[in-house]
C-alpha cells in the first residue's frame, strides 16, 4: 500500500507564472486570438458558434448543396410516383415544402454573410424534414 504522503513527496510542482524579474518569454511569439473589428473579450455565443459550424461545413464540403438539391428532387419524385401508385392526390401535400426547401437552398448557395448562411441552412433543413415527415403521415392516411 502506498500512502498519499509518499505519492505527494514524489510529485514536483510547476509554477503557473514566472517569478518576478524572469522575462524569458518572447513577446513576438504571443498569438492574438482577437479578430479584426471585434472588441477584446467578446464571448462566443451559441448563434455565432452555429454560424461558424455552418460556414466551415459549407467550405469543407462544397458538394453538400448539390447533394441536398438531388435529395429534394428525389423526394419530390417519390411524391409524384406515389400519386400514381396510391391513386390519391394526398401525396402532393409535401411537394410545396420541398419546393420551399429548394428555394432556401438556392438562397443558401448565394449567401455570403455567415448569418444568412445559418438562416438559409436552417430553413432548408426544417422544410426538408417537415416534408419528409409529411410523406410518412400521408402514407399512413392513404394506406
Amino acid at each position: 500500500m502506498f500512502a498519499a504522503g509518499a505519492i505527494m513527496d514524489r510529485m514536483t510542482t510547476v509554477p503557473l507564472t514566472a517569478p518576478p524579474g524572469d522575462d524569458t518569454a518572447d513577446p513576438a511569439e504571443a498569438v492574438s486570438t482577437e479578430r479584426a473589428g471585434e472588441p477584446a473579450g467578446t464571448p462566443v455565443g451559441i448563434v455565432e458558434l452555429s454560424e461558424r459550424v455552418v460556414a466551415s461545413v459549407l467550405a469543407r464540403c462544397p458538394w453538400l448543396i448539390r447533394a441536398s438539391a438531388i435529395l429534394l428532387a428525389v423526394l419530390t419524385l417519390v411524391c409524384l410516383v406515389a400519386i400514381g401508385t396510391r391513386l390519391s392526390p394526398l401525396p402532393v401535400i409535401p411537394i410545396p415544402l420541398f419546393a420551399a426547401g429548394f428555394y432556401f437552398l438556392r438562397r443558401l448557395r448565394a449567401a455570403e454573410i455567415r448569418t444568412h448562411r445559418l438562416r438559409w441552412a436552417l430553413l432548408t433543413a426544417v422544410a426538408t424534414m417537415v416534408g419528409f415527415w409529411l410523406i410518412a403521415v400521408v402514407a399512413r392516411w392513404v394506406s
